[in-house]
């Protein structure tokens, strides 16, 4: 008897140090911190995100602005280059005209010199004079020759010397015409080369800015990551979590399968979207504005020939406010069994901001009022409870308790 007694109490004892040990194990999750954790890293996401959206409107900015600038050197390029063939046209021709002068002034000199030899011969054979000359005449047929011949050399002379200088004064009117465009081209030239330095410069600080962007963006991709990790983090432990009060739910319910659970692990990977309800299954029977006579339908329902116990998954995260899981009429009906409402087993999720949604006609529930989930957490199963011809997942979407099509969300 003694004994007895001994290993009742030594059972006793273990089953409360195990008890203890669940108790201290469950304590030590903190369902508020991580909600506000997740939050807190959902915003912060949501901001990065912003950030880097701005950061890569820059990027394509600076990059436009990049390819403006490249086609502004490009043209200034080609403008110096052309300048640079008009210099050297330029130099060409005043090289030419320069030549034209010099054969004109040797023309003048080799006639000068011409002059020169004539009269130094003259002198040399005593003829000092033109008066001499003609003076020396032998008869007046002589001497009107020799008046002639002499008045013909010096006009002549004097015409072809005046000639010589027109042209040589012409042509080098022309030439400081060209030496004169050229000034003007290479002025052009100069203000084009530093316009270029400029652009130049521009460029390159421009391209500098995308350096520091791209390092920017890098920066912000990591953050974003970085954020992701620490998010899937919180929403494993969370995971971690729901499945325990989701064992503890079932084996409290027993054989009753008003509880269902589910070892298969839900999506936890952080989304900014909603998820789709039942995995799996997309056929609409039913969409949100189909009219039902009196008025729209309101939701959508997915159906098709295998959706039966298929699972049902939160949407988005939110808080479970509301339950049904008394529904045992499970099958196909034309007349409401008046269980939920009309909506027969069903789970209502808050989402925060005014928004909420709402899985009907479930043949079993998996969380509880007050639960948190998260987007694509498991919640229950397909089935056909309350007012429902067969087996499909109504499900519904509202906006501060306006109905909604849920489409609008993906």
């Amino acid at each position: 008897m003694a004994g007895s007694f001994k290993k009742t109490v030594a059972i006793l004892i273990s089953l409360l140090i195990a008890f203890s040990a669940a108790a201290i194990q469950s304590s030590a999750f903190d369902e508020e911190e991580n909600s506000r954790q997740r939050a807190e890293l959902k915003e912060e996401n949501s901001e990065i995100k912003e950030e880097l959206s701005e950061t890569n409107k820059a990027i394509k900015d600076k990059e436009n602005e990049a390819k403006k600038l490249q086609q502004q050197i490009s043209e200034l390029s080609e403008k110096i280059k052309n300048s640079n063939q008009k210099i050297k046209n330029l130099n060409d021709r005043i090289v030419e005209k320069q030549k034209e002068i010099d054969e004109k002034l040797k023309a003048i000199e080799d006639r000068l010199d011409y002059l020169r030899k004539r009269l130094r011969a003259i002198y040399m054979q005593g003829d000092t004079s033109s008066l001499e000359i003609i003076l020396g005449a032998k008869d007046f047929s002589d001497f009107v020759d020799k008046a002639e011949m002499m008045q013909s050399i010096s006009d002549y002379d004097n015409k072809l010397i005046n000639s010589l200088q027109s042209k040589m004064k012409t042509i080098s009117t022309e030439q400081a015409k060209l030496k004169a465009d050229k000034k003007t081209v290479e002025e052009e030239k100069e203000a084009l080369q530093k316009n270029l330095k400029k652009i130049n410069t521009l460029n390159e600080q421009n391209t500098e800015l995308i350096k520091e962007l791209n390092t920017k963006k890098s920066t912000l991709e990591q953050k974003i990551e970085n954020n992701k990790n620490r998010q899937n983090e919180l929403l494993k432990a969370l995971q971690a979590y729901n499945k325990e009060l989701a064992q503890k739910a079932k084996e409290s319910a027993g054989e009753s399968g008003d509880v269902y659970s589910d070892e298969t692990e839900y999506v936890v990977e952080p989304t900014d979207g909603y998820v789709w309800p039942c995995p799996g299954h997309t056929y609409l029977t039913s969409t949100f504005d189909e009219w039902r006579g009196a008025n729209n339908h309101g939701a959508l329902d997915i159906a098709d020939g295998s959706i039966y116990g298929a699972k049902v998954v939160a949407c988005y995260e939110g808080t479970v406010f509301s339950t049904c899981t008394t529904c045992e009429h499970d099958y196909g009906k034309y007349s409401s069994c008046g269980c939920g409402g009309g909506y027969g087993n069903y789970v209502m999720i808050d989402h925060g901001g005014g928004k909420i949604s709402i899985y009907g006609h479930l043949s079993g529930v998996t969380v509880t009022p007050g639960q948190t989930v998260v987007g694509g957490q498991l919640i229950g199963y397909v089935g056909s409870t309350g007012y429902s011809t067969g087996p499909h997942l109504h499900f519904e979407t509202q906006y501060n308790g306006v109905r909604y099509d849920p489409l609008s969300e993906y």
